[in-house]
């Protein structure tokens, strides 16, 4: 915590140089909030020029701001009131320990003041009468009472406002605003009888040679409260991206691990295995500690690195001659100075707009990377997934109340509960397991392999990075403690301790709710290895013993979503054909959280799982932790029911826990899932009501809950029930469509098909949006390069255009389909930086990439070979895949134009050719030549101006236009035919210089002859 709140008040003039000028001014003075009048928008309805991703406060209606208020200490916990935040003015409140403060940006244009103005600010005062409140900007208001020469309307207004309200003025007896015709104070800053004891250094500061014409205001919150601030309360703890691995490997004692390992060799006792359990997380933290920086977290927002010195050089001077010419009273001179000052001025722009787009470019483009993931990724994933780094449902209250509402979080989320049944196993304390196991050191280091780095560790703060640093010294020590573990059915206790964080849900209305967050268990990254293992154990032995319902898909080896979907649209077709078929999709209201203990491990019994792995997870459960920490508030309880989200097990205990449920209902199609059908609506109703009523009562006996808001019904038919379908009261709505695992279901009016309408659609907008985001950021002449650009596409916009595409593609009709062809070829277009008009097939041939169409259709022939659903007649199936891309990229090739096909012998594009914005215009033959402007139109002229007698084309561009004779020997180009241009790695090279320098050379004369017209 800290104790008080320094400001900066400034009236940017609507400039971009002004908001450079004033952070350069503030960057050095640790300003927590800065209030802004006339902000730089270029006419925009966003302030521009803050850093990025900057907690930047100002009014969200689609209008131009005139005030902004930007959050510069990261650490406050600062919230937007929208009442009161408009155009016109921007307030917010900031977290005190006991109250709340509040802030207030106005600017009022001058001569513009209303009662609109008044009534507002009145409301504010009255609200917030209670709590310190500061009232500070730019109100064009002049009074004598605040020691300014003249009085005019609005001095006359805030006056009146200001005697209302016994409100406190810090400004002093100097200008706040001078210029040529006079100086004023129109800069005030304000606060209530609960603030006014607090502020203090209130002063304003004019530099002479300075942009402004406001002063910058600066002034402090002094509170008599400790300020809470936010700390990042993540079990990431070290800086990896700074570690030294050899080091920390080194610092991994291997006399101390050995000991460990005879240690646990030797005992059958629980606590000296979490003793050493305990020995081994300190040796791995301690190497951890001296091997990598832990992670400081800035408390301001830094400023882009391109304001550099020759910037800060630059304006110096331009603030002086600014200085020099509005000083000047001699008319001449004057003009004289400031035509000056107006070619400087030009020149500092220039230079801040090339400094900033190449630090833009050099962050965007990564030359000195081959990652496709990188920056550009970054940016359209947070643009698509806006991150909230705040918790509404805190922070939004006073701090001495969120140690309250925090237990209460972690309450809600995980209720004490008592079990509906008793465990009936027996005492399993001697059980042992019929082999005994040996787990190997191998084993360890491949299951370490496999793991995900980005996945967070939990409160030990191990991460996988530092397991598979070290694997090599911990792996047989870990192999000694898992196979003790398993063999004598104990989970370490330390390895139940979870670590709870909360995520606001999307698109949700109410942030104050707790069922409008996810929580998330973070644990021990070495636990959830001993659970993968255990998993493995009960899942093999579940498979191998058919003990799972074949409708389970989830989880499963060999199974997916997509078989979980065609399994449902194979049962929706089968019944739509002769009867009426309705489709229920069921809600589970916190499934994995409200996950009965002890009825999981009476499902275990029943399952006839083996004793020892029974009586694991009956350790497993016991004693389990969960702690929500937030800023310096920690709160933990013990857990008596749920699977914990983030345990390699939970998925497994929820199949075991509904496994039961789909053994007695036949039609439930999935775990959510019920098809019904009949030949009648009367008894379709009947059908569906007892199937949802025995669901109801299965969940009711198994301590699930039913969200009956969530849960839908789908008609395959036109027909109406003759009552709405109830259960306890609640009425089940009947929807036109079904969101499925991701796919949205719709009826047809043909009984052989199923209606996919809805999700095309909504496939091709979210692949809009991702592609407007990439078009932003890949230009034709700036962005990452042609093979990030095929590699993003896809990774990135293929899989959401062709998701469960196995089970649609038959369904949709040509247009369909071309609308999906037609989004994947501006993307592809936009990959190799292609004029509008090149073909698709050029597109698909440059990027080696298939048609939709057929890439769909392999996947469909791979999924059906895999599930054995349409098996190929092949002794080499991968070979057979092979094949038939390489004849579908062959076929696209014969489509392409002449003028490609004479680059490419064979039909073979070589590996090495990687295009650009200008290759591409050549190799495709669409760019500023004369034969293809006269083929679009666009010019009469098909000659070159080498002897106005040659057609204009690429191939006498290349290679017989005596204007790149010179060009082309200074590279050491040798090419007499078009394929030797590419046909070789360094030719190609040469090549690609060969394109940007013709090019350049054709606009060049393209400009001079539009400059003569």
């Amino acid at each position: 915590m800290f104790d008080s709140i320094k400001f900066a008040h400034q009236n940017l003039r609507k400039s971009a140089t002004a908001t450079q000028e004033l952070l350069s001014e503030l960057e050095n003075k640790k300003i927590d909030i800065i209030l802004i009048q006339e902000p730089h928008t270029h006419n925009s309805h966003r302030i521009l020029g803050f850093p990025s991703r900057s907690n930047l406060f100002q009014t969200d209606e689609n209008i131009l701001p005139k005030t902004g208020i930007f959050i510069n200490n990261k650490n406050l916990m600062a919230k937007k009131l929208d009442k009161y935040t408009n155009c016109w003015m921007t307030t917010v409140q900031v977290q005190l320990s006991k109250s709340l403060l509040i802030i207030s940006n106005v600017y009022i244009e001058p001569n513009t003041i209303s009662s609109s103005h008044i009534d507002l600010l009145k409301d504010l005062m009255k609200t917030f009468a209670n709590h310190p409140l500061i009232l500070s900007g730019d109100l064009n208001a002049r009074h004598t009472l605040w020691h300014d020469r003249i009085i005019n309307r609005h001095g006359e207004s805030i006056c009146e406002l200001i005697n209302d309200f016994d409100l406190h003025i810090h400004n002093d007896e100097n200008p706040t605003c001078l210029t040529i015709n006079g100086n004023s104070i129109i800069d005030l800053t304000l606060s209530n009888y609960k603030a006014r004891s607090f502020i203090r250094n209130w002063a304003s500061t004019v530099h002479q040679h300075s942009i402004f014409d406001h002063a910058l205001i600066e002034f402090e919150y002094a509170s008599n409260e400790r300020i809470p601030q936010r700390i990042s309360n993540t079990t990431r703890r070290f800086n990896e991206r700074k570690a030294d691995w050899t080091k920390f490997n080194e610092l991994i004692d291997q006399e101390s691990v050995a000991r460990i390992t005879q240690n646990i060799e030797h005992t059958n006792n629980t606590n000296t295995i979490d003793h050493n359990i305990l020995e081994l997380t300190r040796i791995i933290q301690k190497a951890a500690f001296n091997s990598m920086p832990t992670i400081k977290r800035s408390t301001y927002h830094k400023r882009s690195n391109w304001w550099d010195t020759e910037l800060k050089m630059m304006q110096i001077v331009f603030n002086s001659k600014r200085y020099l010419f509005s000083k000047e009273r001699n008319p001449e001179a004057r003009q004289h100075l400031y035509d000056d000052f107006k070619s400087f001025r030009n020149k500092y722009i220039r230079m801040i707009r090339k400094k900033r787009l190449k630090k833009w470019r050099e962050f965007i483009e990564e030359i000195d990377t081959n990652n496709t993931w990188g920056n550009t990724h970054k940016l359209i994933r947070q643009k698509l997934n806006p991150q909230s780094h705040t918790l509404p449902i805190i922070e939004d209250f006073p701090y001495e109340d969120h140690p309250k509402i925090i237990e209460n979080i972690v309450n809600s989320m995980f209720p004490t509960h008592r079990s509906s049944q008793e465990y009936i196993g027996h005492d399993t304390s001697l059980t042992t397991p019929e082999h005994e196991y040996n787990i190997s050191k191998e084993y360890i280091e491949s299951l370490i392999s496999k793991t995900s780095s980005r996945k967070a560790p939990g409160d030990d703060n191990i991460t996988y990075n530092m397991l598979k640093a070290s694997k090599g010294k911990i792996s047989e020590s870990l192999a000694k403690i898992f196979s003790k573990c398993l063999n004598i059915g104990y989970f370490p206790k330390q390895w139940k301790k979870a670590s709870l964080i909360i995520f606001p849900k999307a698109n949700k209305s109410d942030y104050h709710l707790c069922q409008n967050y996810r929580p998330i268990s973070l644990l021990p990254s070495i636990g959830k290895l001993l659970e993968k293992i255990v998993q493995s154990e009960i899942q093999n032995f579940l498979i191998s013993n058919n003990k799972i319902n074949p409708q389970q898909h989830g989880f499963i080896p060999n199974k997916s979503t997509i078989t979980a979907l065609h399994s449902i649209k194979a049962k929706i077709l089968t019944e739509k054909r002769n009867k009426l078929t309705s489709l229920i999709a069921i809600d589970f209201t916190g499934a994995f959280d409200s996950a009965d203990w002890n009825i999981i491990l009476n499902n275990m019994h029943q399952l006839q799982i083996p004793q020892h792995l029974i009586q694991m997870m009956h350790s497993y459960f016991q004693r389990r932790t969960i702690t929500m920490k937030h800023n310096t508030i920690e709160y933990s309880k013990n857990l008596s029911k749920g699977c914990p989200q983030g345990s390699p097990l939970s998925p497994l205990l929820w199949n075991i826990l509904i496994n039961k449920l789909l053994d007695t209902l036949a039609h439930l199609t999935l775990q959510y899932m019920l098809i019904c059908s009949a030949t009648n609506i009367e008894d379709l109703h009947v059908a569906l009501t007892d199937s949802l009523n025995f669901i109801n009562s299965f969940s009711n006996d198994n301590q699930l809950k039913i969200n009956f808001s969530k849960t839908k019904i789908l008609n395959f038919h036109k027909l109406s029930f003759p009552h709405p379908i109830s259960i306890d009261s609640n009425i089940i709505e009947v929807v036109n469509n079904v969101k499925v695992l991701g796919v949205i279901f719709e009826n047809h009016h043909i009984k052989s098909k199923i209606n996919f309408t809805s999700h095309i659609k909504s496939a091709v907008n979210k692949s809009i949006k991702i592609k407007n985001l990439v078009f932003n950021y890949c230009k034709n002449t700036f962005g990452i390069d042609s093979r990030k650009r095929i590699n993003l596409y896809k990774g990135l916009i293929r899989p959401v255009l062709t998701y469960a595409s196995e089970i649609w593609i038959d369904q949709i009709n040509k247009k369909q389909k071309s609308q999906l062809e037609s989004m994947q070829h501006q993307l592809l277009r936009n990959s190799i930086m292609a004029f509008r008009t090149v073909s698709k097939a050029c597109a698909l041939s440059l990027t080696k990439i298939t048609s939709l169409e057929t890439f769909i259709e392999i996947k469909k022939i791979k999924f059906f070979h895999k599930n054995h659903l349409q098996r190929i007649d092949t002794e080499n199936f991968d070979m057979y895949i092979k094949e038939l891309i390489r004849a579908k990229i062959s076929e696209n090739f014969e489509n392409t134009n002449q003028n490609f096909k004479s680059f490419f012998v064979n039909n073979i594009i070589p590996k090495h050719v990687r295009t650009d914005f200008y290759t591409t215009q050549f190799l495709t033959g669409h760019g500023p030549f004369g034969d293809y402007l006269s083929r679009m139109r666009l010019s009469n002229n098909l000659t070159c101006t080498c002897d106005n007698n040659s057609i204009q084309n690429v191939s006498h561009l290349l290679i017989d236009c005596h204007h790149y004779h010179a060009f082309k020997t200074n590279i050491n180009l040798i090419a007499s035919d078009l394929p030797s241009f590419v046909n070789e790695k360094e030719n190609f090279k040469k090549f690609k210089k060969l394109c940007k320098y013709i090019y350049d050379h054709l606009r060049s004369i393209e400009s001079s002859n539009s400059a003569s017209l």
